[in-house]
């Protein structure tokens, strides 16, 4: 299995916005065959950070995510709400 994490940090204006840009991608990635979890969280002290917690059973199932529709969507939207650069990573379980 393979984790990704997805830190964003919106513009304090567009916080709301990108939540419900998010929501939809949200729910459809759940929906996937090769997703084990898919979950948003906001930051506990800044409500303006976003970090998506992604875990896929293989490369073949990010890959089959990142062409559906409902990603796409949301890659093509969201950097006009972001006050930097997203921060994305995949991870492989140590222990």
């Amino acid at each position: 299995m393979i984790t990704i994490i997805a830190m964003f940090e919106t513009k304090p204006e567009c916080s709301e916005a990108f939540r419900n840009l998010a929501a939809p991608c949200v729910e459809a990635s759940r929906k996937e065959s090769g997703n084990v979890s898919y979950g948003l969280y906001t930051g506990k002290n800044d409500a303006n950070k976003y970090f998506f917690v992604e875990v896929w059973k293989d490369e073949a199932a990010i890959a089959t995510h990142n062409a559906s529709e409902h990603f796409q969507k949301f890659a093509g939207a969201f950097m006009p709400l972001l006050a930097k650069d997203p921060i994305i990573e995949q991870t492989v379980e140590l222990a």
